[in-house]
């Protein structure tokens, strides 16, 4: 009723220790070969206002070489990495091989590009997930996402940190250690995409790989200050499972967003999501208004403690959107989020218990403690005492959800919603503690992060969109979400908003450009 008013299959060796997983050259700075210097001074003098697509537009026309923009890149990652913590591993000897020989002349051929460490497979190199369980489990293939990155032109040299199997909404844990929010560092940069956040945050790159299971793009793009779309499920490749997460990018303008999401798009053949949905049309979409859409203003569901700051961003947006022409009431659809977040538990622990035991059986031993962080150990634990019949309860449930979602959507084209009750909490106030259960555990971050994982259980189209600033100088989002393979409307929706309130010119504390205010 509408109320108005991890799959990670490599088998896992002895584990390292982080300093000894990046090498001493990375952990002492990063690889020593590049070639010290910034690239032609002239033609990168306007990265800090450019975006990936004006990048591209660069190489295109042989104002910079693909080898430039990759020193400059390296220059600013040095920079900034001692004091964010935002690299899990250093792939640059990698990248210089790439830009040495021809690249596909694909839309972004040429610009730099950071994986996020969990979720997908880089041929030769490891994908860690952020755990020292996945330590040396080096990838045979590329996976399809970064096939397609790659087909895009993108030049992949690292991959950013990420808390262990992505089942925290901040990026801190043992392996990788914490990453830190370049507006304040004392703050997380949100989870799990926060060491993607973080380094297009602080003006490293304007680009970078996230995935999105509960909130794990647009936690940290509203964190960071950056826009950040969640797919409709299956639009991009790598959905399994319950269909959960779903890969794309963290930008800072939006039309690099829609241009990421038209070299993606597509059905992944034998995927068990995305067949027949919209592919193309994404990047045109940012460049005219919408006509005029229903929107729906939540602010009541889920009953959560609410920061006046942000329920202010979030009315100031909906007064903005009936200024440009859309039709603004209050209304709600009336989810039991209870249910849902017993229904989300369920789904990821025991996935993560089917996952763990697959691997413990595969290599003939037991996972120890010293392998996963507690907080995993906990989830694994926890998830293994559901029964088949509790788990297919939980899918069916989850499917309900989506169709309690596409009757509220006959009536409103989009809903807004704060992306998070809270500017970026400080490090330590949403991780595991030592004795939490699964349900203490997920209170503490639900009351910070309580608003984005319906859109992952129900699969529709997610975005948060930098909107506004807390007095203490920390970014707050807005979140607009829509049925189901209507992400062109929606990134239409995101690149009006962006013309009418734009925030590109904003930068944090930790920037690795020129330094606009005092760290």
């Amino acid at each position: 009723m509408v109320s108005r008013t991890p799959g990670f299959f490599f088998d896992a060796m002895r584990p390292l220790r982080r300093r000894e997983f990046l090498g001493t050259a990375v952990a002492a700075g990063l690889s020593p070969t590049l070639v010290a210097g910034a690239g032609s001074k002239d033609a990168l003098g306007d990265w800090d206002s450019a975006d990936a697509t004006t990048l591209a537009s660069w190489v295109a026309t042989g104002e910079v070489s693909p080898a430039e923009l990759l020193q400059e890149a390296v220059r600013r990652l040095r920079r900034v990495n001692p004091k964010l913590n935002l690299l899990a591993q250093d792939h640059i000897e990698l990248a210089l091989a790439t830009v040495e020989s021809p690249l596909p002349q694909g839309p972004l051929s040429g610009v730099p590009f950071l994986l996020k460490d969990l979720g997908v497979q880089l041929a030769g190199t490891v994908t860690s997930a952020g755990s020292a369980l996945n330590a040396k489990a080096v990838a045979a293939v590329d996976s399809t996402l970064v096939q397609r990155l790659k087909s895009s032109g993108l030049v992949i040299f690292g991959k950013t940190n990420t808390p262990e199997f992505g089942l925290a909404l901040t990026t801190e844990g043992r392996f990788l250690g914490d990453c830190r929010n370049p507006w304040h560092v004392d703050h997380s940069t949100g989870g799990s995409s926060g060491g993607s956040a973080a380094a297009v945050a602080a003006g490293v790159i304007p680009m970078a790989h996230a995935t999105d299971g509960g909130g794990s793009i647009r936690v940290p793009a509203t964190f960071c200050g950056l826009f950040g779309f969640k797919p409709t499920r299956g639009l991009t490749p790598g959905a399994r499972g319950s269909g959960m997460s779903v890969g794309h990018v963290v930008t800072r303008s939006v039309r690099d967003s829609a241009l990421m999401l038209e070299a993606l798009a597509g059905y992944e053949p034998g995927a068990p999501y995305g067949q027949g949905l919209p592919n193309r049309g994404f990047f045109e979409a940012t460049r005219r208004d919408p006509t005029p859409l229903r929107i729906a203003v939540c602010l009541s569901e889920p009953t959560v403690a609410i920061d006046p700051e942000v329920r202010a961003s979030v009315l100031d947006a909906a007064a903005l959107l009936e200024q440009l022409g859309h039709s603004v009431e209050m209304a709600a659809p009336g989810i039991d989020y209870a249910v849902l977040n017993r229904v989300q538990n369920t789904l990821i622990a025991s996935n993560m218990a089917a996952w763990l035991d697959s691997v413990a059986r595969g290599r003939g031993r037991e996972i120890g403690l010293d392998e996963l962080e507690p907080m995993t150990h906990m989830i694994r634990s926890e998830g293994s005492r559901y029964t088949g019949a509790q788990v297919a309860e939980a899918l069916q449930l989850m499917h309900q959800f989506g169709f309690q979602m596409g009757d509220f959507f006959r009536d409103f084209d989009a809903i807004l919603q704060p992306v998070a009750a809270t500017p970026a909490p400080r490090l330590a106030a949403i991780t595991y503690r030592e004795g939490d259960d699964l349900q203490a555990y997920t209170e503490r971050f639900k009351a910070v992060s309580a608003f984005t994982h319906l859109y992952n259980m129900t699969g529709q189209p997610s975005m948060a969109v930098p909107f506004s600033m807390s007095a203490s100088g920390l970014p707050i989002g807005i979140m607009l979400s829509a049925p189901g393979g209507e992400d062109a409307q929606l990134m239409a929706l995101a690149g009006q908003i962006e013309r009418a309130r734009p925030w590109f010119q904003y930068r944090p504390k930790v920037w690795s450009g020129a330094i606009t205010t005092s760290e």
